[in-house]
């Protein structure tokens, strides 16, 4: 299920009220904008309209809604923090810079969630490129206990393994037999690469037929993820 972006904001005010034992500031107040006019932060009505968008139109209106909401009160955050500072209440400058955080990460994730409104990306690798169907793959390996397939699957989609010592490294953590993440790829693949190594030969290890093989395996997890997906549970 699409996570509630309103419910992490609550969650933000709720942290500073609990710390301060006030509400937090107001826009009006002597740290807002000065002579403005502004009688609420418009983030909480942002983020609901934008929770319970059904269009990638609607969901962009209401993020750039949300954010300019954010980007008028991050100010207000920051000069009240910066007077509590030199008031010496170390308690409130912090609450508020925790809510500047907050707002700061739950803006982050909107850009990345909106991906959500595209359609599945239409091969494996599509799934490493997009921030936002990355992260739901990686939670679903992890819930397969297969995390080792992303991360070495990613590392050769990347290029990283170029170099003698980053190739030596993936070989023993996650190909070399009983490596700390040993990954499950075919016995044939598994006996070229060991020659390799036991040449020290690291950069004629041969990542492209791994990755043929680890693809083989997330392909199965890309299935039971769209499973996951059409029934609400992802």
């Amino acid at each position: 299920m699409a996570k509630s972006y309103l419910e992490s904001w609550k969650k933000a005010k709720d942290r500073f009220e609990k710390a301060t034992g006030k509400k937090k500031p107001d826009p009006k107040s002597r740290f807002g904008k000065l002579f403005s006019k502004i009688s609420s932060t418009g983030l909480e009505s942002a983020l609901k309209s934008y929770d319970a968008a059904k269009t990638v139109k609607d969901a962009q209106k209401h993020a750039r809604a949300f954010k300019t909401a954010a980007s008028s009160y991050i100010p207000t955050l920051d000069t009240a923090g910066k007077a509590a500072k030199q008031d010496g209440d170390a308690v409130y400058a912090e609450a508020c810079a925790d809510m500047v955080a907050s707002l700061n990460k739950i803006a982050g994730n909107v850009t990345m969630d909106l991906e959500r409104f595209d359609d599945l990306p239409k091969d494996l690798d599509g799934f490493f490129k997009s921030p936002y169907w990355f992260k739901l793959l990686q939670k679903q390996a992890k819930k397969e206990y297969s995390l080792e397939n992303i991360e070495l699957y990613d590392m050769i989609l990347k290029r990283k393994l170029s170099k003698e010592d980053a190739s030596e490294k993936a070989y023993k953590d996650y190909v070399e037999l009983k490596s700390p993440k040993e990954v499950n790829i075919k016995s044939a693949t598994r006996k070229s690469c060991k020659q390799i190594a036991d040449q020290g030969k690291w950069k004629a290890m041969p990542w492209d037929d791994v990755a043929f093989d680890l693809a083989e395996n997330l392909c199965d997890t890309v299935v039971r993820l769209q499973e996951a997906i059409a029934t609400g549970e992802a």
